[in-house]
């Protein structure tokens, strides 16, 4: 009887250990700051910190539902971001601080099992010392939680489009989902060799100019001014070795320009960018502020294009950059694109991407500003 009693515990207990689900201990990994790291898999409660790329990723790799906190994936400027529409939760998880200013008491209190800290576009200068600080910090809480670090694009000088796959391949072998990182890392680059293809090797003397312009009009920040400029490798004009668009405006830094040095510029054509300002099209034609500059060439040739809240959202993301090149890239050379409908290319990608259906996907051009591209054929 004993026995018998000795055999049917040993059972039992093989049913229990059956039924448990096996933790991978100690699984190794070199984060994007050669750090090593070692995680105990599977990874379920992530806090994001940084940025809003983590969660948009993690979206499209479909394990948004292990995000337990968040860092600057809501916009302090329009409450909404690309990650809160793919993850209405978000809204409602803890807030812990964008960027390197995260809330370390707050994410150690909600017991993690990693924080994903991505460095964000400002991740140079006194902003990287203050990472770094950051990063020791956080160094001081292994034993409780890891911390794997990501580094995107303008975090290396000039800013490197082959970050974003890195970065997403990484997230693939943490949450396991190799494959689905692949394929996403495939897509992306496929849209991008679009625009690298068909702009390769123009004369410089053949490039249209092209000015990125934030407008100001009314805004507190422009302080009288219409416009700001920006120069090539900033928050909107980061791939121009990609893109092969000829920026007009050869500063080194954000310019604030009067009517006057938005004149003297004088590009071929305008690509507003996300302000507080706006960044509609019909803003330059219809608002008193712009009459001053409806004399220049661009804004006469109705050469003013838009990427919308993509820059904006392209920091606060990262998977929608191959559509803001192509925005830029067919405004510049319309006729080496004839063929390609933007707008389809961006319903293709939400679908792809994040597996949006008709209307989501119709909702979401709404919210980035890019739903003038289906309304005039673009």
């Amino acid at each position: 009887m004993a026995r018998y009693c000795g055999i049917v515990s040993l059972l039992l207990l093989s049913v229990v250990l059956i039924s448990v689900p096996v933790q991978a201990a100690g699984h190794p990994l070199v984060d994007m700051k050669n750090r090593n790291v070692t995680l105990d898999l599977p990874v379920q409660r992530v806090i994001t910190a940084g940025y809003c790329f983590s969660p948009c990723a993690m979206a499209a790799l479909g394990v948004e539902d292990r995000i337990i906190a968040t860092g600057g994936a809501i916009s302090a400027i329009t409450n909404e971001t690309i990650a809160t529409f793919l993850i209405p939760d978000t809204k409602s998880l803890p807030d812990l601080g964008r960027g390197y200013k995260i809330n370390l008491e707050a994410a150690a209190a909600l017991k993690p099992d990693l924080i994903i800290l991505e460095m964000d576009g400002a991740g140079q200068g006194d902003s990287l010392v203050e990472y770094g600080k950051l990063i020791e910090k956080l160094d001081l809480f292994q034993a409780d939680f890891p911390t794997v670090v990501l580094t995107n694009p303008a975090c290396s000088n000039p800013p490197d489009i082959t970050s974003i796959y890195k970065e997403i391949s990484l997230l693939g072998k943490i949450f396991e989902k190799q494959e689905r990182a692949q394929e996403i890392i495939d897509f992306l680059s496929q849209e991008v060799s679009i625009v690298s293809e068909r702009t390769e090797g123009i004369p410089d003397d053949q490039k249209p100019r092209a000015l990125f312009m934030c407008l100001a009009g009314g805004a507190d920040f422009g302080k009288g001014a219409l416009a700001m400029v920006m120069p090539d490798g900033d928050c909107a004009t980061l791939y121009p070795h990609v893109s092969n668009v000829k920026n007009a405006y050869e500063g080194e830094s954000r310019a604030l320009m009067s009517a006057e040095q938005l004149l003297a510029i004088d590009p071929d054509l305008i690509i507003l960018v996300r302000s507080p300002a706006g960044y509609e099209v019909k803003k330059l034609y219809d608002e008193e502020y712009y009459t001053g500059i409806k004399d220049m060439k661009a804004i006469r040739d109705h050469k003013v294009f838009s990427t919308g809240q993509f820059e904006l959202h392209r920091n606060h993301a990262g998977l929608e950059f191959p559509i803001e090149l192509l925005i830029e890239a067919k405004a510049t050379y319309p006729e080496r694109f004839q063929d390609i409908s933007v707008d389809e290319m961006l319903s293709n990608h939400y679908r792809t991407v994040y597996g949006l259906d008709s209307d989501q996907i119709e909702d979401l051009k709404v919210m980035m500003g890019v739903d003038w591209m289906g309304k005039t054929g673009f």
